[in-house]
């Protein structure tokens, strides 16, 4: 359903930027659009071994309920990273191991450190990418500003405390060998600027 997002939903659009990929809705497709976004909303914000866990969607809806910001502010922010993660595994080489949308200890609240952390294994050395989400009503330059700001802290790598979070949800789930190469990013020297990029 991913593929449908970026697909049949959304269509890049001309940008004033070079290198900056814009989407907009393509006309007449916001049903298609919702439908594809319900089951990954609950995917991002809950996960699905849990709603099978916990007996079905039906079971489980007050946890997903409870699970989602309801304030707009918040609701736009998260939503932003989702589509960001989407994009991210559907549309470029790099994959996001996780979705950290799960982990909110208050859905009214941003999470904190790096929005979006992916990795492309199919290369040696292996290739990072950092991204920033951001949502506003009017987008302008000072939000690009924000968010270039935020994509230079660390050195333009990714906040070790995401990282570290990253490492511990996979160690959690089983998944070693992937809590092991970002176990490794985590070495000040492991990730050269040339192998990282930036959405």
């Amino acid at each position: 359903m991913a593929s449908d997002l970026f697909k049949k939903w959304l269509k890049p659009v001309a940008s004033p930027h070079q290198g900056v990929t814009v989407f907009a809705e393509r006309t007449g497709m916001r049903a298609l659009g919702l439908r594809a976004l319900k089951p990954l909303v609950a995917d991002h914000f809950v996960g699905e071994e849990t709603i099978l866990k916990a007996g079905g969607y039906k079971k489980a809806a007050a946890t997903v309920a409870n699970s989602l910001p309801s304030s707009k502010k918040t609701q736009s922010g998260d939503l932003g990273e989702l589509l960001a993660t989407e994009y991210v595994n559907s549309e470029t080489a790099f994959v996001v191991p996780i979705n950290k949308l799960r982990w909110k200890s208050d859905r009214q609240m941003a999470m904190h450190g790096n929005d979006v952390i992916g990795v492309d294994q199919s290369v040696k050395p292996i290739r990072v990418l950092k991204g920033e989400c951001k949502s506003r009503r009017k987008f302008s330059d000072d939000v690009a500003q924000e968010a270039v700001d935020g994509l230079d802290k660390h050195d333009g790598r990714p906040n070790p405390s995401t990282l570290a979070f990253i490492t511990k949800r996979l160690y959690e789930e089983d998944r070693d060998d992937e809590a092991k190469v970002f176990q490794d990013l985590q070495s000040a020297s492991a990730i050269l600027l040339p192998a990282m990029s930036r959405i």
